[in-house]
C-alpha cells in the first residue's frame, strides 16, 4: 500500500482542486467577456453601431479577447488533470472526454482570430484605402457571424465532453452524483444548442437563451465542488483495487 502511495506524484485531492479553481476562472473570464463585453459593445443588427462602440472602447474590448485566451489556457490542463483523475472510473470514456474538450478548445481558440477582425478594422481603417466604410463594416459583421459560428461547433464538442464527464462522475462514487447529472445536463445543453443552430436556426433563436440556463449551473456546482471539497480520496482510491479483466468490455464496467 506505502509503493502504491508513492507512485502518485501528486495527491489526487490537489488535483481535483486544481481542476476546480481552474475551472472557476474559465467561468469568470468567459462571463466577463462573452457575457459583459460582447453584450455592451456589440449592437445587434446595427453594424456600424458596433464598429463604433469597439473603436471607442478599444481597451475594454482587448479586455475581454485577453480574458477569452485565459480561459482557454485554464482549459488545457484542466481537462488533462481531469482525465488523469477520471480514468480510473472509465479509461476510454474519460479519455473521449478529453479529447472532446481539447478539440473544442482548438476550435473556439482558432475562432479569436474572427473575434479580432473588427478591433483591426476599427482602429486601422485609414490602412485600407481600397475599402469603402460600408464594406469594412460589411466584413466586421462577416467576421462576428463567423465568430458566432466558430463557438457554436465548439459547444457541440463541449456538450459531449461534459455528458461524458458527468456519466464518468455519475459513475464514480469519489463526487457527488447530483454533480454528475448536472454537468451532463449542461453539456446535453451545449450539445443540442451547437447542433440546432445548424439543423434549424429559427428553432435556436425560439429556445435561447432558456436552453442554455441549465449551463451555467452544471459547470459552477461542478467547479465549486471540486475547488471546495475536492473529491473522496479513499472512494478514488479503491478504483484501482479492482480486479480488470481484458478487452473493451473491461474498460466499460
Amino acid at each position: 500500500m506505502m509503493s502504491h502511495f508513492r507512485s502518485e506524484p501528486f495527491s489526487p485531492l490537489v488535483l481535483a482542486r486544481v481542476v476546480g479553481i481552474l475551472a472557476l476562472v474559465g467561468i469568470v473570464t468567459g462571463a466577463f467577456d462573452i457575457g459583459y463585453v460582447r453584450n455592451t459593445l456589440i449592437v445587434d443588427g446595427s453594424v456600424s453601431e458596433t464598429i463604433h462602440n469597439i473603436a471607442a472602447h478599444e481597451t475594454l474590448f482587448r479586455m475581454g479577447f485577453t480574458a477569452h485566451i485565459v480561459l482557454l489556457l485554464c482549459n488545457i490542463p484542466a481537462e488533462i488533470i481531469a482525465f488523469i483523475l477520471l480514468k480510473r472510473v472509465n479509461l476510454i470514456i474519460a479519455a473521449v472526454a478529453m479529447g472532446c474538450g481539447l478539440v473544442g478548445t482548438a476550435i473556439e481558440s482558432l475562432d479569436m482570430l474572427n473575434a479580432y477582425v473588427p478591433l483591426k478594422l476599427a482602429t486601422e481603417a485609414s490602412a485600407m484605402g481600397a475599402f469603402s466604410p460600408e464594406q469594412l463594416q460589411s466584413l466586421s459583421y462577416l467576421s462576428l457571424q463567423l465568430q458566432n459560428t466558430g463557438l457554436l461547433i465548439s459547444f457541440v464538442f463541449y456538450g459531449l465532453d461534459e455528458m461524458l464527464t458527468g456519466f464518468v462522475v455519475f459513475r464514480s462514487g469519489f463526487l457527488p452524483r447530483i454533480v454528475g447529472i448536472l454537468l451532463g445536463i449542461s453539456g446535453f445543453c451545449y450539445f443540442t444548442d451547437g447542433f440546432v443552430s445548424f439543423i434549424s436556426p429559427a428553432l435556436q433563436a425560439r429556445l435561447l437563451p432558456y436552453l442554455l440556463f441549465p449551463c451555467p449551473v452544471g459547470e459552477g456546482l461542478f467547479a465549486l465542488w471540486l475547488a471546495i471539497k475536492g473529491l473522496n480520496v479513499e472512494k478514488w482510491r479503491a478504483w484501482t483495487e479492482r480486479p480488470r479483466g481484458l478487452g473493451i468490455a473491461s474498460s466499460l464496467r
